[in-house]
């Protein structure tokens, strides 16, 4: 009988420097007064009681969980309104800047009803990251290289529906699509991770 090909071995973490490390909030708490759908487990003063701030996928890509300059989190990752909420929203009054939760290549930037501005960027690997409802853009075009804690816009509202300032995130993986683009691609809760050593 012939021998099953081996198992792919997953690349060790990709590193991640102190500087880009520092960008990242070490932190992070719910919104207050307001309903929080799918809500982690907080404590004292709404702080996310398990937080890490960088996790590692399955393929040993390290991202960060929250790629924002401050901000609180308002809603997260499952059902929400009888569907599934693909990504983790935070929110803040004031247009924060949003970072690169990993390095990667731009993939997409532009502008859908439901997304606004929107940002996808490739980490290689079948592993995408999405930002949407940004205010600007970073000046980075498609194709672009990007590092980790990179400014790639700042948080904004843009969408066809008037919505809170706020940045929703998403961690993508699989196959790309020929026709589906990024819609063709499994959304994974980027909180569920394990923290990165």
């Amino acid at each position: 009988p012939v021998a099953p090909p081996p198992s792919p071995v997953a690349p060790p973490p990709s590193p991640v420097t102190p500087a880009q490390l520092a960008v990242f909030p070490a932190s992070i708490s719910i919104c207050g007064g307001t309903t929080v759908a799918n809500a982690p487990e907080t404590g004292p003063g709404l702080q996310v009681t398990h937080y890490k701030p960088l996790v590692v996928t399955a393929t040993g890509l390290v991202v960060a969980t929250a790629p924002v300059g401050g901000g609180c989190l308002s809603s997260g990752f499952g059902p929400r309104n009888g569907k599934l909420h693909k990504g983790i929203d935070y929110n803040n009054k004031v247009a924060v800047d949003v970072y690169a939760a990993a390095s990667g290549t731009v993939r997409e930037k532009a502008y859908r009803d439901d997304f606004g501005n929107y940002v996808i960027l490739d980490h290689g690997n079948g592993e995408y990251t999405r930002y949407a409802h940004l205010e600007t853009f970073g000046s980075e075009d498609i194709g672009s290289q990007v590092a980790a804690g990179e400014v790639i816009g700042t948080m904004g509202h843009t969408a066809r529906a008037n919505v809170a300032r706020h940045l929703h995130f998403e961690l993508l993986e699989g196959q790309w699509g020929q026709q589906a683009g990024a819609f063709a691609l499994t959304p994974v809760d980027v909180m569920s991770l394990p923290a990165a050593e």
